[in-house]
């Protein structure tokens, strides 16, 4: 399908967000993911594809791609990216991922579930989707966000905690270098370590760090789901 680009935003020094509009309707589930071909005569050997969570929740309609642009990151689909124009059209495919929640849709009853969903710079993009889309339906928030960060810039902040602020069972915890989130933190933020279920997206090596500390800390495998971002270090 084609998706022809409509608004360009930057959110924080270095992250833009790039909003398509569809030429057919997509339907998506918050915390998907679409995978996007932009054509180049001469594309590196990552070639001319990539796939980003929908940072957009799917009442907006537009589909909204967030991004980190690395100093350094010399990928010519990174660069074509960049160089987009309004009404330019970018290839899309999708939308796929498994990276979502149960129970969300309008006609079900609201999840009495508690979730742990710990983000990782970039990787609290599928998780603005999520949070978005329950604030819309009035769905409990049952949420509490461990976001790890570099500094201060917290993408998506105003939003996140606009809708913190009228649901209280929503918990937002930053963590800021040179501080990680760890064990300690988890358990200074988490009452029962057990209860939850928890969701991780951020850089794969974050991704892979957290997901050996909740299983040393007994929580089940059923009970984490993992979403990585490559090419990104840990923030």
């Amino acid at each position: 399908m084609k998706l022809k680009l409509v608004n360009k935003k930057e959110e924080t020094p270095g992250v833009i967000s790039f909003y398509f509009a569809s030429e057919i309707p997509i339907n998506w589930t918050a915390g998907q993911f679409l995978y996007y071909e932009i054509s180049d005569p001469k594309p590196d050997d990552r070639l001319t594809r990539r796939y980003f969570s929908i940072s957009s929740a799917p009442f907006e309609k537009l589909i909204r791609l967030t991004t980190k642009f690395v100093p350094g990151d010399g990928s010519t689909f990174k660069k074509d990216l960049l160089n987009l124009k309004i009404g330019d059209l970018v290839e899309a495919r999708g939308p796929s991922g498994d990276f979502i929640l149960e129970d969300t849709n309008e006609q079900s009853s609201p999840t009495d579930k508690d979730y742990v969903f710990i983000a990782g710079g970039i990787g609290i993009t599928p998780f603005h989707s999520i949070i978005l889309d329950l604030n819309y339906k009035n769905l409990p928030i049952n949420i509490t966000l461990l976001y790890a960060n570099r500094d201060q810039n917290i993408l998506f902040k105003n939003d996140l905690e606009g809708i913190a602020k009228s649901h209280p069972e929503f918990k937002i915890y930053y963590v800021l270098d040179p501080q990680r989130i760890d064990a300690n933190i988890i358990k200074q933020y988490i009452p029962d370590i057990l209860k939850p279920i928890y969701y991780v997206s951020g850089p794969e090596p974050m991704v892979e760090a957290m997901e050996k500390i909740v299983y040393e800390m007994g929580v089940p495998k059923e009970q984490v789901k993992r979403d990585y971002f490559p090419g990104y270090t840990w923030p």
